[in-house]
């Protein structure tokens, strides 16, 4: 996802250009994998101190359902706001104007041979957005705690363990006299 700006940064300020994305993309994050081309309609527009990047950028992911862990593909959707800036100006183009406010990050610095590099920055959207808890369906029941059992295809019979703490009040609720009576 590189593109050679040169020619935007000789344009004055203002100028701009859509470029169309459809392209394959890696993530480093090993729990989800993309499974469609990051696709998206991105304008670069030409400003005092580089090159913003605006657009809308989606994609699909395969997660692991949070819990019935199966595979389950998930929509990534995103608007992309980003400001890119040149490392070094060109001869013949307008000054580039530093903003004091903005900060120095690697991600986001045009490249000497003019080349603008949006992978990183696709990357760190993508993940921001990925649901933390993906789920392969709204109903999903997840795993039987006790043996594992997916119980989405269907009950395993399992019971719950009791928790000790509540025999007492279970032995009362049993007893002839005890279920809900006061004695008065």
């Amino acid at each position: 996802m590189r593109y050679i700006v040169a020619d935007l940064l000789m344009r004055p300020t203002g100028a701009s250009r859509f470029v169309d994305l459809a392209e394959p993309f890696e993530l480093s994050d090993a729990s989800a994998t993309l499974v469609a081309p990051v696709s998206g309609r991105l304008r670069f527009v030409r400003d005092h101190a580089g090159v913003l990047v605006q657009g809308h950028v989606s994609t699909q992911v395969e997660m692991e359902c949070a819990r019935c862990l199966a595979p389950t593909t998930v929509a990534v959707d995103f608007e992309l706001v980003e400001h890119f800036r040149p490392t070094i100006q060109l001869p013949e183009g307008p000054p580039i104007l530093t903003d004091p406010d903005e900060e120095d990050e690697p991600a986001t610095e045009i490249d000497a041979h003019h080349v603008l590099d949006l992978s990183a920055v696709i990357e760190q959207n993508m993940l921001l957005n990925i649901p933390l808890h993906p789920l392969c369906r709204t109903d999903c029941r997840g795993l039987c705690p006790i043996c594992g059992h997916d119980q989405n295809e269907g009950r395993c019979g399992c019971e719950a363990p009791t928790d000790p703490r509540w025999d007492t009040l279970r032995a009362m609720l049993a007893s002839p006299n005890g279920a809900g009576e006061t004695n008065r």
